[in-house]
Formats: structure tokens, C-alpha cells, sequence
């Protein structure tokens, strides 16, 4: 287990977006526009058209063997959440649809049905992703 600080939250930035953009292209967007280096993203929700994304499948060989995901329709956002570390955004997210619930690692190809909004608080410490010998990044403190 690490355990370490992430610094104190600097700002908080909302995320607004409208039909049809791509939800995950347009979160690393603002990440990269607003020059945010660490973070959390604390809050999303709105509704997809169009879902992608991808769950690990456990195997005898690391590393592990991702399987993507696509659902169209309308499609309510629960939740989006997760951690940016130096820049790069790793996020999940959790959908329903019907009387079905799904969600897995956020790709690309998320189309906005009618709005998405996303809250992030950036962080004042430095964090980044190691690639361990597992073959995935583990977060660390800098």
C-alpha cells in the first residue's frame, strides 16, 4: 500500500458540455488547455448516446487483457470520477441504461445526448504513473 499526499486543492474547474461532443476527449481537453498537471475529478454526470468503454479481464499472463465495451441509446451518467497525474487523466465511469447498470475505464467515442458536466479540483502536489514490471502504472508521489 502507498500512502501519500496530493497537496491542497489550488482551484476547482466545471467541465460543461453540450450534444454530441466527446465526453473523454473534451475532459482532456480542458485538462490541457487549463494547464492541469494533478487532480481529481470529483463529480460527472449528464447522458451519452453513444458509450465506450473497458473493463480488464483477468488472465494466467500480465499484463492483463482489456475488453472495450460499446452501448448506444439513451444512456444516463451515475458518476464520472478519478485522478490526473502529470496531465494524463485515468477516469472511470458508471452508466445506466433501461434497468441496466455498467461502467468500466473511460475511452474515447462518448458522444454527449444532451449535456455533461464535470467538476475538477486541481491539486497542488505532484503525482505520476510508474510502469512496473505488471505491465500497468501505479500511482506515486514526486
Amino acid at each position: 500500500m502507498r500512502c501519500f499526499s496530493g497537496g491542497n486543492v489550488k482551484r476547482s474547474i466545471i467541465v460543461a458540455l453540450d450534444t454530441g461532443e466527446d465526453l473523454l476527449e473534451s475532459i482532456e481537453s480542458a485538462i490541457e488547455s487549463e494547464g492541469i498537471q494533478n487532480g481529481v475529478v470529483v463529480s460527472g454526470v449528464g447522458s451519452l448516446s453513444k458509450a465506450r468503454y473497458h473493463i480488464v479481464e483477468p488472465g494466467d499472463e500480465k499484463p492483463w487483457k482489456d475488453r472495450f465495451i460499446e452501448k448506444v441509446g439513451t444512456i444516463e451518467i451515475k458518476s464520472i470520477s478519478g485522478i490526473i497525474a502529470s496531465g494524463e487523466a485515468h477516469l472511470h465511469i458508471s452508466m445506466s441504461q433501461a434497468d441496466e447498470g455498467f461502467g468500466g475505464h473511460l475511452e474515447p467515442g462518448c458522444k454527449v445526448l444532451t449535456l455533461a458536466e464535470i467538476v475538477i479540483l486541481e491539486l497542488s502536489g505532484k503525482m505520476e504513473r510508474i510502469v512496473g514490471e505488471e505491465g500497468f502504472g501505479r500511482l506515486q508521489s514526486v
